[in-house]
């Protein structure tokens, strides 16, 4: 058993592809939320019935929660060996300010404010057109704004980018914390947890089933992404931790199907009949439900990219570098597409069956597209997360690092206020 207690040495390949499958889930269900009936958004243009709210349903429940697990792998390894006391820890915490915080403050000031615009713009809150909208929302906001969220600035909401202020708040609490989840005490700790099926489960459903009882609302997704943050940065590593869900692959599929079956059959039965307003049995019955399928998927899906594809493939290597900027692209694409098909004066263009497989079509085009021109300037590549062309860490520099660090001081002084 002493091979459990020893950290994974080799690269692991399958994180590449789970961030390039997590960017893909996320760019599809904020695809569908713009056409799916009910669910609040942005902008919406929904479809009749509920085949496509039904087809969301299985990646609604896990897929924050991936990312929240292949980022707090990754972190891992940046925190390897790390001690309060030294500059080094410094650094790295000036690093992962720069990294999260400058794509974060882009975000707000140029790509958000155009899901604003059409958010408005539906409402009918916003009489201008798009270049007024822009003058008045940078230099004279007025009245036009008022009854829009703040978000970390008034007006300036993060919207979709709410992860990336969330990420760099739990991942400083992470630096402060790693001296004493890097000890051998609490890695043995984890991975004899890690090392059975059962202390696995458990390891995950205490966290999140106490979280789903005592917090609600925005404080539910918050930590429920600090918890997943936190067990990837612990499990990341481990042997012990791939060896239990390799072992266990088919019995993770298996619930993991039975939970998305339960799960749908709960939504035609209990959500669309309204039994969960009048019978409180049934009501716990669903939200367990729920609960299982957003754990029991996702370890099933790590336990299938460990299995088949934890080896190096050069088109997943070039395509993470664009995770990160697609991110931060997407949902402002999205909803860009869907706004000006909603002002179309072609008949099938208003016809929201047409509309969701024009959006399916457009978006990658329309981000890949800007992806392009963002890899070819170097400070774009830096103002979207990227590392500079060639590979370059653009924050090895000390006056980068510093010159970032001050552009972003007064967003960390809001963040911490």
């Amino acid at each position: 058993m002493t091979h459990l207690n020893k950290p994974q040495a080799s690269r692991l390949h399958c994180l590449d592809w789970l961030r390039v499958i997590a960017i893909a889930v996320l760019v599809l269900y904020h695809i569908g939320m713009v056409y799916v009936p009910e669910w609040g958004y942005h902008f919406k243009n929904p479809l009749n019935g509920d085949l496509l709210q039904s087809s969301m349903l299985l990646t609604s429940p896990w897929r924050m929660g991936l990312l929240w697990l292949v980022s707090g792998m990754a972190f891992a390894h940046m925190c390897k060996g790390l001690d309060l006391l030294r500059l080094s820890t410094i650094r790295l915490a000036i690093k992962r300010s720069n990294q999260i915080l400058l794509p974060l403050l882009v975000g707000i000031l140029f790509i958000v404010p155009i899901q604003l615009f059409a958010e408005m713009k539906q409402a009918g809150d916003m009489p201008l057109g798009f270049s007024d909208f822009v003058y008045a929302f940078y230099v004279q906001p007025q009245q036009y704004f008022a009854e829009y969220a703040s978000g970390i600035w008034p007006r300036f909401d993060v919207n979709h980018l709410w992860f990336l202020r969330s990420l760099w708040g739990f991942s400083m609490v992470l630096i402060i914390l790693s001296p004493v989840l890097n000890t051998q005490f609490i890695q043995a700790s984890i991975t004899w947890i890690a090392s059975k099926i059962v202390t696995l489960l458990l390891l995950f459903i205490a966290p999140i089933l106490a979280i789903e009882l005592f917090f609600e609302g925005k404080a539910v997704r918050e930590y429920y992404g600090f918890v997943l943050l936190l067990l990837g940065f612990c499990l990341g590593r481990q042997n012990g931790f791939w060896q239990t869900l390799t072992k266990h692959l088919k019995l993770l599929c298996l619930l993991s199907v039975i939970a998305m079956l339960a799960l749908q059959i709960g939504f035609v039965v209990i959500w669309q009949g309204g039994l969960h307003q009048t019978n409180s049995a049934l009501n716990v019955l669903i939200e367990c439900i729920y609960l299982a399928n957003k754990i029991l998927p996702l370890l099933a899906i790590f336990a299938l990219a460990h299995r088949f594809l934890n080896t190096p493939n050069n088109t997943i290597k070039q395509l993470n570098p664009y995770v990160f900027p697609l991110y931060i692209l997407h949902q402002s694409v999205i909803i860009l597409v869907a706004y000006l098909a909603s002002t179309s004066s072609t008949e099938v263009i208003q016809v929201p069956e047409f509309q969701i497989w024009m959006n399916l079509l457009l978006t990658p085009v329309i981000c890949a597209t800007l992806l392009f021109f963002i890899a070819k300037v170097n400070v774009l590549r830096v103002g979207f997360g990227m590392r500079f062309k060639n590979n370059l860490d653009p924050y090895k520099n000390m006056l980068t690092r510093s010159i970032v660090f001050i552009i972003c001081l007064p967003m960390i002084i809001r963040l911490i206020t």
